[in-house]
């Protein structure tokens, strides 16, 4: 498939041919949302916590006396149904962690590109030179308004210079990331995608080869004949 290739200033200048098997994976809408609530939970600390009756501090004296008064028995002041007293069943450190392997994480990638790829959400950057590149950040902005991109865009910049990766933090709606870093829950919040040439060859090469051998070899091996035992041996 082939998908339009821009410079910096958002004109098209040619072409970039991507392979048949990104853009035909299976889209798996729910391999995509485990990913994405897996790593939602693990950027939780899971730090909160409160403090029980026995960790509050006071309330080692008997407030008043067992009889004679009229009030209810109470042998501290830090109980639950005392205000300032401990709370009961309160939330403790805990770990949110979930795991997914490789495998799950590789194709809820591959899904999210794959419907980028399909929406054509997905445009391709001329890798960055002395030239061409992003000297401010209104360099960047004019190439989200040549590109008519007013929603949040993830910026895969992998071979740009310093000055290129400063620019497009100042945008609220840009997150940059390298193509090592790219994740599954990053493609699916942004509604356009914008990768480099170095970066979308780095991706494939490093993260979804591998995948591609994979499936290629499952589809196209050869089904094996099954042979008797006296026809073999005749």
């Amino acid at each position: 498939m082939k998908v339009k290739l821009i410079d910096q200033k958002g004109s098209v200048i040619g072409d970039h041919n991507i392979q048949k098997e990104i853009v035909n994976y299976p889209i798996n809408d729910q391999l995509i949302h485990q990913n994405v609530v897996a790593f939602l939970a693990n950027q939780r600390q899971g730090t909160h916590k409160t403090k029980s009756r026995s960790e509050v501090r006071g309330g080692g004296r008997k407030p008043h006396a067992q009889k004679g008064t009229g009030r209810a028995r109470a042998g501290s002041i830090r109980s639950p149904i005392w205000r300032g007293g401990g709370i009961v069943f309160g939330p403790q450190p805990r770990s949110y962690r979930k795991n997914l392997n490789k495998k799950m994480k590789t194709g809820a990638l591959l899904s999210t590109i794959a419907y980028k790829l399909n929406e054509k959400k997905l445009y391709v950057l001329k890798d960055f030179n002395e030239s061409n590149k992003f000297a401010k950040t209104k360099d960047a902005e004019n190439l989200l308004k040549s590109l008519k991109l007013a929603k949040h865009c993830l910026f895969v910049l992998d071979g740009a210079d310093l000055q290129s990766l400063k620019s497009t933090n100042n945008i609220s709606n840009i997150t940059t990331l390298s193509s090592d870093l790219i994740n599954a829950p990053a493609i699916a919040r942004s509604e356009h995608m914008i990768i480099t040439e170095k970066g979308l060859n780095n991706l494939i090469e490093k993260r979804l080869k591998s995948k591609f051998k994979k499936t290629i070899k499952a589809t196209t091996a050869p089904k094996r004949n099954t042979i008797d035992k006296g026809e073999s041996n005749a």
